[in-house]
């Protein structure tokens, strides 16, 4: 054998490794951006799970009942009381409205998502808070939750 064989030889060899390479770079990828999407759902989940907890403890569940009946009537602690307990509510929706737009959510999960969140924001008391805080989000959710067209919720 000649040196120009082995040399191609070595060529052919070195350009099947690197394509090997990009393949397994390729499903490495692949597999990374599947494994983000999934711990996206599941923090989405978790915080959710966390606030729908602390809203149904006795305290803010009676609380939300009073702000719902008469928000206008809430003294100066229980409004503060009410914003931390609903704030939550809405950063969770807004995390689940940016991994949605940054395509670590599929379009089914944010359309039930945004569902049930929309429904909620038709609650007087969750609504009045949004109100008052909503400059403190992400400004293209504040123009997406303000295009919104919020349903009629009943409690019974």
């Amino acid at each position: 054998m000649n040196w120009e064989a082995v040399s191609a030889i070595g060529e052919i060899v070195g350009a099947m490794a690197v394509f090997v390479s990009l393949i397994y770079l390729a499903v490495q990828i692949r597999s990374q951006n599947l494994e983000a999407r999934v711990a996206a759902i599941h923090e989405i989940s978790v915080g959710f799970r966390e606030v729908l907890t602390t809203m149904t403890t006795g305290d803010m569940a009676e609380l939300f009942e009073s702000a719902n009946e008469d928000y206008d009537s809430l003294t100066n602690a229980e409004l503060i009381k009410l914003i931390a307990g609903i704030y939550p509510i809405l950063r969770v929706w807004e995390e689940a409205y940016i991994q949605f737009e940054k395509g670590r959510l599929e379009e089914r999960l944010w359309i039930a998502m945004n569902s049930q969140f929309t429904s909620y924001l038709a609650y007087p008391a969750i609504n009045r808070v949004w109100g008052l805080r909503h400059q403190h989000f992400d400004k293209k959710f504040q123009e997406f939750v303000g295009a919104l067209e919020i349903p009629d919720v009943h409690l019974r």
